[in-house]
């Protein structure tokens, strides 16, 4: 009885792992564009204006969703924000678009410290519809902000220690 049993459970564990091996394609990107929030990639104003939503990430001081006129360049958008936060590291911004390029790049990493310090905007590249810009933080200032909170956390606990009644 126990041998049939053991035979069964085999042979049903063979015939699901053999019908799991089945080739299935899923289309992915066809599934996620359907649900996709940025549909509407260009906007009309009330004042017949032609708009686009942005995002901008990171250390800058209104990050978020924006909706800004078609054709801002790079500095304007900046500014839209609120500028860049003490300690962004403005050599490494990264621009992901939502549809690549005619050259096939969805990825940009753009150094926005050259124009900060002379103006040079030849680094620049058009902003598109639905495009993320990432302005990370210097690890140098995230560190000094961490260390901020480790000092307070310390000076309490020294402060509870100084403070504690002594049983001795």
């Amino acid at each position: 009885m126990k041998k049939q049993r053991l035979i069964y459970f085999s042979f049903v564990y063979l015939i699901s792992f053999l019908l799991a091996q089945e080739d299935v394609s899923i289309d992915i990107y066809g599934s996620i564009k359907d649900y996709q929030i940025s549909s509407e990639r260009y906007i009309t104003s009330n004042d017949g204006r032609i708009m686009i939503n942005v995002n901008v990430w990171g250390h800058v001081n209104n990050p978020g969703s924006h909706l800004v006129y078609n054709g801002v360049d790079l500095a304007s958008l900046i500014s839209i924000v609120g500028g860049p936060k003490k300690g962004a590291m403005l050599k490494r911004v990264r621009v992901y678009r939502e549809v690549s390029d005619k050259n096939g790049k969805i990825v940009y990493v753009l150094n926005l410290k050259k124009f900060f310090d002379n103006g040079d905007r030849s680094g620049f590249i058009s902003i598109k519809p639905n495009d993320t810009i990432i302005i990370p933080q210097k690890f140098s200032n995230y560190f000094i902000n961490q260390v901020g909170a480790l000092n307070t956390i310390l000076s309490l606990i020294n402060l509870y220690i100084q403070l504690r009644p002594n049983n001795n």
